[in-house]
């Protein structure tokens, strides 16, 4: 598998012969982190929630020109603001290699919090959009995927963690992923920090990860990984 962050929380996932976007929003697009033009292949694009930092309808048009047969997979309240735009393709459950569950997404002080999907790729990578209220014990009865993705998350998980967000709060992002203990963390929902600040928390949030048997990776900008 190899994973991509293009700023904030859109991510490129890639394995199997599959590749997947998540979470294409406006912070993305307005600084031109991901020219999709390079990309050969797009099978799936994941939105968790409608909020625009993750779902940028103009953005979306983009990418439905380049790649018109790619399903989206997303909330009911997203399918039908993409539906009203002509965007067509859109799903609410999963398929073979996406699962999506529905987690709530965090309080937020400005309105009442959207619909959000946590959803897990090839049964090993896990985004929960803006959700600090989730596990990783997951069984095929609470989930809306296919039941063949997996029976139960592993330890060996792949978490897109949420570190900073008006919403919550860095502690509880570090208070959470030691309780779910994933094997691996990729930080996302960070546009808020300035660069130095960013990258002087993710150095600290390593070295303490670290300390717990957990890998941080401070990943960078069109970074890609190999997991």
């Amino acid at each position: 598998m190899t994973i991509s962050k293009h700023i904030h929380s859109c991510l490129l996932v890639e394995d199997q012969n599959k590749t997947i976007l998540i979470d294409p929003g406006n912070y993305s697009y307005d600084a031109k982190a991901l020219d999709v033009n390079t990309l050969k292949q797009l099978d799936a694009i994941v939105i968790t929630h409608e909020h625009p930092d993750h779902m940028y309808i103009p953005w979306i048009k983009e990418i439905i020109q380049k790649f018109p047969n790619t399903p989206i997979f997303t909330t009911n309240n997203a399918k039908q603001l993409l539906e009203q735009e002509n965007i067509e393709n859109i799903n609410t459950k999963g398929n073979e290699f996406i699962s999506l569950e529905p987690v709530p997404h965090e309080k937020i002080w400005m309105g009442k919090a959207p619909e959000n999907v946590m959803a897990t790729l090839f049964g090993k990578f896990v985004t929960p959009g803006d959700s600090h209220s989730f596990n990783l014990n997951r069984h095929p009865e609470h989930s809306e995927g296919s039941h063949e993705v997996v029976d139960q998350v592993s330890n060996d998980v792949i978490l897109a963690l949420p570190v900073q967000a008006p919403w919550g709060s860095t502690t509880r992002a570090v208070e959470l992923a030691l309780e779910l203990k994933p094997k691996i963390i990729i930080p996302i929902h960070d546009w808020h920090w300035r660069d130095e600040a960013r990258k002087s928390f993710y150095q600290r949030l390593k070295e303490y990860f670290a300390q717990n048997g957990i890998d941080f990776k401070a990943v960078e900008t069109g970074e890609i990984m190999e997991v």
